[in-house]
């Protein structure tokens, strides 16, 4: 991922005791739509990111990775996407895949 991206855990609470994702901005899958939102002026939500002090506007091209439940992760990155987004992904195999790589 570029240095500018957003990776987004939507894993359900009760899985995220699988481990976190270091940087990952967390969020619920129920709440994405309300977080992610744009503002009635345009503009995108600012975000904290994970274990920083740092908030930060995210573009509507920004880079977004979503990582959740392997059956769940499409249809998240595509209601990100319905928002305005236009650079978003899933992770395919999800968290498991991610730790695999590291």
């Amino acid at each position: 991922m570029a240095g500018n991206a957003v990776m987004v855990d939507a894993r359900p609470q009760v899985v995220r005791h699988q481990g976190s994702l270091p940087g990952a901005w967390v969020v619920d899958p129920s709440e994405l739509s309300g977080r992610l939102r744009p503002t009635p002026t345009g503009t995108f939500p600012v975000i904290r990111d994970a274990g920083a002090s740092a908030r930060r506007e995210i573009a509507s091209d920004t880079e977004i990775a979503v990582v959740s439940v392997s059956s769940e992760a499409p249809r998240i990155a595509e209601q990100i996407a319905d928002l305005g987004y236009t650079n978003v992904r899933y992770v395919a195999g999800g968290y498991r895949a991610l730790r695999s790589t590291t």
